[in-house]
């Protein structure tokens, strides 16, 4: 099936971009890395009759590191972030969890921005993004301003964008001493697809003991999750008794549903076999 006929709008800044949007409301939508949209339009599910082509726009591709993080621009590929020096060095759990996106022909072509700007509950990204304390950078009719990550999912394809504005980069603070990160991905289908659930962790320890942990899962709910509430482990031994306590956090924090991936029983059941090898991984490389 063909795309229906459309204009594409070629801005040469993030004002002119924004200006297109604004001027055209629900008629015009921002194009990334096309990897969605385009499908969806061919499909006929989605028809925009004019698209912002932001490939056009100067510096939105770059990855920097900056004093206290990485800034990674909104059109940087999944497979530039995978195979980054400064992020596998800087953040090797980053590099992790878009390396295993799709294959490589997606992630060649993919957009960062465009992957998280999607909001669909299962992506790979943000989980990890969350337990390193992301936030994104947007640009809009009001200027710019910053979100942190953990308040930008809203719903199912929902975020805190607001109309004509625009992500611009994500910025991921350096991981502090002694902690580590991981992601952990299960797919109940292909390889290819869609995960069943994703789940990263953070942990930081000093003389044997858990400083902090951070948990964060997608595919078990509405939005990416990042886990409340595990302050509690501070300054623990972190024992099989205490991983009992973080995985009953999840259990009550998680909301999955059916879908050709699995039951709500067997997503919960998952979640937590893997939020346990996820932290039974990083204590021991800490130990």
């Amino acid at each position: 099936m063909t795309i229906r006929s459309f204009d594409l709008l070629r801005p040469r800044s993030l004002s002119e971009a924004v200006e297109m949007l604004a001027k055209h409301g629900d008629n015009a939508r921002a194009l990334g890395g096309g990897t969605t949209l385009v499908i969806l339009m061919k499909q006929r599910a989605l028809y925009y009759p004019y698209l912002v082509d932001l490939q056009t726009i100067p510096g939105l591709n770059e990855i920097k590191r900056e004093s206290d993080g990485v800034r990674i621009g909104a059109l940087a590929t999944h497979r530039t972030v995978e195979c980054s020096t400064l992020i596998r060095e800087a953040l090797p759990v980053v590099a992790d969890a878009f390396c295993q996106i799709g294959n490589v022909r997606v992630r060649e072509t993919a957009s960062v921005g465009g992957n998280l700007a999607h909001g669909d509950y299962r992506l790979d990204p943000p989980p990890a993004l969350l337990v390193l304390g992301a936030e994104v950078q947007a640009f809009g009719p009001k200027g710019s301003r910053v979100i942190p990550l953990k308040n930008f999912f809203r719903g199912i394809y929902e975020t805190a964008l607001e109309p004509a504005e625009l992500l611009v980069d994500v910025r991921v603070p350096f991981m502090p001493p002694n902690s580590r990160a991981v992601y952990l991905r299960y797919t109940a289908l292909s390889a290819n697809d869609w995960p069943c659930l994703g789940v990263a962790a953070f942990l930081r320890k000093e003389n044997g003991r858990c400083q902090e942990v951070r948990i964060a899962l997608g595919g078990v709910a509405s939005t990416p999750v990042l886990i409340d509430g595990l302050d509690f482990a501070n300054d623990q031994s972190l024992d099989d008794a205490l991983t009992e306590k973080l995985l009953e956090k999840v259990e009550q924090q998680i909301s999955p549903f059916a879908d050709l991936r699995g039951s709500e029983w067997y997503k919960r059941r998952m979640a937590r076999l893997f939020v346990k090898k996820a932290i039974d991984q990083l204590n021991s490389a800490l130990s």
